[in-house]
């Protein structure tokens, strides 16, 4: 594992990842988007490239909880969980990631961590009451959330997936061996 941790790949790969975390701090420097930032596309990126199942979840999750420390922000468990389940979908598609399946894979993470970030019986104080109204008024108020969302994982993942692609052809030995 220690081999593994010291490989070019490994170390491009993370600070990749940890580039694309940082982009969580862009509301502070740059006006944008609420919710157009790097943290879905690097979720499907990661998953999908580090060798290692643990590490393809540990480096993100270890790169967001640094990006919301830095930035002052608080633990989700709701927004974990659902980064998490983005990250599950990367390593759905590691064996095959072509464009077709890293936006396929960028869409369904994206609405399941929609579907579990807004699911608004897991909130206490409730920013909505909790039952059926509630969750659905939840829903629809974060619809230009899920839009921006899928607008910046798009933007992100060809950034990371197109920009590895061209690092590993000047490279190549960063490829998976």
């Amino acid at each position: 594992m220690i081999e593994q941790i010291k490989s070019p790949r490994f170390i491009v790969l993370s600070l990749l990842v940890l580039c694309a975390a940082a982009t969580r701090a862009l509301p502070l420097f740059i006006p944008h988007m609420w919710n157009f930032t790097a943290i879905g596309a690097l979720a499907i990126f990661a998953g999908s490239q580090f060798d290692n199942k643990r590490f393809a979840f540990l480096i993100p999750l270890a790169a967001m909880a640094l990006a919301d420390i830095c930035i002052g922000n608080g633990f989700s468990v709701t927004a974990y969980l659902g980064f998490i389940s983005m990250v599950a979908c990367g390593v759905y598609i590691r064996k095959n990631t072509s464009v077709t399946n890293v936006a396929t894979a960028s869409i369904v993470g994206s609405i399941v961590f929609f579907l579990i970030t807004n699911f608004a019986l897991l909130y206490s104080p409730a920013l909505y009451p909790h039952n059926l109204t509630g969750v659905a008024t939840s829903y629809l108020m974060g619809l230009p959330f899920l839009r921006n969302m899928l607008i910046g994982d798009a933007f992100y993942g060809l950034a990371l997936f197109g920009g590895f692609h061209l690092i590993k052809k000047q490279y190549p030995s960063l490829a998976i061996n």
